[in-house]
């Protein structure tokens, strides 16, 4: 891998230098985010699924309840179970697609916010609050909500890595402490996410994802997870067609590509760490 991590506990506090967010750790965890790291550059915002603002956890217990497939089509499905977690009973998801095109593309179809509402269904805003590397953000998402619910607004850390095989992984978490709760907005709390993407033969990506799916409140069960699975399925068509267009398919610097030429920075540094175990 480039980087070696673990999804531990994050905090945070203000510089009051230049106000700016400086993320740690305590003494027994290690942070995500490198203390103190900053930037305003590409926005690698969180890929969360608008189920009028779902919590996603990719946390799994082995005796919950098998798989059962919602929908499928073409290079594309969705399977769903319930699992119990934090005393309440949750919606799981899962999802499988394959898409013409790089593995770079998933990074800038996620960059590129002015497109969003093109594929993420009903997002309203989502704006990079931090980013401390190349490989890790802080991001505010608002999604809409039909009356009389109350919008939602979630706030996430993620972090990305890839390993040696190519297979790229990133890891989505709770950062709702991290930003004042604005009033009037349901703030969702407690949720991890986990994506992951493999190269495969023929210049083709393979994307899973395993997440919980929360709308937050007191919305019932039998009235929410309709909602969030028709909503879970109607982005991932999308997410699969923006993926293949060819605007999304320029390399990431963070990305080794599969026979990229010439060779990225991406791939070196890939290589060199392999060498160093």
């Amino acid at each position: 891998m480039i980087r070696i991590t673990g999804l531990l506990w994050v905090s945070a506090a203000t510089d009051e230098k230049d106000n700016s967010i400086v993320f740690s750790s305590t003494a027994a965890t290690k942070s995500f985010f490198r203390q103190g790291e900053q930037s305003q550059r590409l926005l690698l915002w969180l890929l969360l699924l608008p189920l009028c603002a779902a919590l996603w956890s990719g946390s799994v217990r082995a005796n919950e309840e098998p798989w059962r497939l919602y929908k499928k089509a073409e290079h594309i499905s969705l399977q769903q179970r319930h699992i119990r977690q934090r005393g309440k009973k949750l919606l799981q998801v899962k999802v499988q697609l394959d898409y013409q095109g790089s593995m770079s593309a998933f990074l800038r179809v996620l960059a590129d916010t002015n497109n969003a509402a093109l594929w993420l269904h009903n997002v309203a805003q989502v704006s990079l609050l931090a980013k401390p590397s190349l490989y890790e953000d802080l991001v505010y998402t608002r999604f809409n909500a039909p009356w009389p619910l109350t919008e939602r607004e979630l706030v996430s850390c993620s972090e990305w890595q890839q390993q040696s095989d190519l297979t790229f992984n990133m890891q989505v978490w709770d950062c709702a402490d991290l930003h004042p709760d604005n009033p009037g907005k349901l703030r969702l709390r407690g949720f991890s996410a986990h994506w992951q993407l493999k190269p495969l033969p023929d210049a083709r990506v393979r994307l899973i994802y395993t997440g919980i799916a929360d709308a937050g409140g007191k919305v019932p069960r039998f009235l929410s997870d309709p909602v969030a699975l028709s909503s879970s399925w109607k982005s991932f068509l999308a997410l699969q067609q923006q993926l293949q267009l060819a605007t999304y398919q320029q390399a990431h610097p963070g990305i080794c590509e599969v026979a990229q030429q010439p060779v990225s920075d991406a791939c070196q540094a890939l290589k060199a760490a392999v060498k160093k175990r």
